[in-house]
């Protein structure tokens, strides 16, 4: 296992000084959008999409076998509002799969050009790779670790201050963004007297950059305290919690579960971020850790995970950096297109003192056709390895003395967005 982590690392440094040179095109620059409508130089509403198609094989199963297939991995509308200067709001809404699920709907006051202060459905200030937006990734899927453990969107509030090199966030949130399956379980155990829970998260971000945003660094640490939600499982004990994750937006196989963890009297997740960027290329990494903190009787658990990522363009795009989120937007390419490839080592372990929800690695090589700003087209290949405790919570038969199910992947995505 060292030498496949310690060749990934080696092809990551070997990347920077083949990407690091500055043929950005002139064209590289951000168009106003035709969706973007303004009335008195005042009031502005620029509207928004986008729509992912998937499809993926699998090979190579030693136990379970995992099935090929397709799927609408996003079919998302929304919206941004400005009312003067102080005040504005956005929504968007994710329709995939029949599925009705809540993004970003949230208002804005601006108190000055720096603080501000939102509430609504907003996403929780954690994880690098969670806030870069589903359609600016530059792997399919995001890491395992940020999958299983950041907590997403919820109903809170939040302040947020921004200038030129620092981003911080912090806010209390509530319940998760309903879907129907959530809420029949929030339903459930609400009508049971229990308590709905909250979460406190902060981040903060340095992001020291040129002046052109052709070169910059982000350093970045985030924390969230939080009591047992209500939407973990129908009919389920109170303080229960879950952690789980899917390898792949075609297989819906949990292979790490730690299942339902019960007495739960709070959790605890830290996470650090290191990421740069120079020209066409970035480089992007996260350490993540869970807590689980339970009631006298019962063992205190761990969960953590980490990914090291990068990136580069090879027909004169550059990267894009977006100071708002501290992440990364869509690289900035010219009216010709480009090509990116990308590379990924990602490792999760969710085994603790009781809990054994299973362990794996996975390597990701990805390349990504930008045929213009607007259409995408990416190419995944990825390998996963699980130890023996990767079982889907006992639904995965792993046989005596074998390690768990390691597989091979090739995913294809049609990305367009406007």
């Amino acid at each position: 296992m060292k030498k496949y982590s310690l060749f990934l690392v080696v092809c990551l440094c070997a990347a920077l000084p083949l990407c690091a040179g500055n043929g950005v095109e002139e064209e590289n620059t951000k168009k106003p959008s035709k969706w973007h409508l303004s009335y008195d130089n005042k009031y502005h509403v620029k509207f928004f999409g986008r729509i992912s198609a998937d499809g993926g094989m699998f090979w190579g199963e030693e136990n379970q076998k995992v099935g090929n297939g397709t799927t609408l991995s996003q079919l998302a509308f929304g919206g941004t509002f400005f009312f003067g200067e102080r005040l504005s709001g956005k929504f968007e809404i994710d329709f995939s799969n029949g599925n009705l699920l809540l993004l970003d709907n949230f208002i804005t006051y601006n108190f000055t050009k720096r603080l501000g202060l939102r509430a609504g459905n907003i996403q929780e200030a954690f994880s690098m790779d969670l806030l870069n937006s589903f359609k600016d990734l530059s792997l399919m899927n995001r890491a395992q670790v940020v999958n299983a453990f950041a907590p997403g969107h919820h109903l809170g509030l939040q302040g947020v201050y921004e200038d030129k090199q620092w981003l911080l966030t912090g806010g209390v949130h509530f319940q998760k963004s309903m879907v129907l399956g959530n809420k029949e379980n929030s339903d459930s155990n609400l009508k049971k007297g229990q308590n709905e829970g909250y979460s406190l998260t902060g981040r903060a971000v340095w992001m020291p950059q040129d002046e052109h945003k052709e070169k910059g660094l982000h350093i970045g640490v985030a924390a969230s305290y939080a009591t047992p939600k209500t939407d973990v499982g129908k009919d389920t004990d109170p303080k229960t919690v879950r952690f789980s994750q899917s390898e792949s937006t075609i297989n819906k196989i949990k292979f790490l579960d730690s299942g339902y963890i019960t007495d739960v009297e709070h959790t605890w997740l830290t996470g650090a971020e290191l990421a740069g960027y120079y020209g066409p290329w970035k480089l992007q990494a996260e350490y993540i850790r869970q807590g689980v903190n339970r009631n006298s009787g019962f063992a205190n658990e761990s969960f953590s995970g980490f990914y090291v990522q990068s990136s580069c363009l090879l027909l004169g795009g550059k990267q894009d950096y977006n100071n708002s989120r501290g992440a990364f937007n869509q690289p900035l390419v010219g009216k010709k297109g480009d090509v990116e490839l990308a590379l990924r080592f990602d490792r999760l372990d969710m085994n603790g003192k009781e809990i054994m929800g299973g362990a794996s690695n996975q390597y990701t090589a990805g390349v990504n056709y930008y045929v213009n700003e607007n259409l995408k087209v990416q190419l995944n290949y990825y390998y996963i390895t699980h130890d023996r405790f990767a079982n889907a919570n006992g639904e995965v038969s792993i046989p005596e003395g074998q390690s768990g199910n390691n597989y091979n992947s090739l995913n294809l995505r049609l990305q367009l967005r406007f």
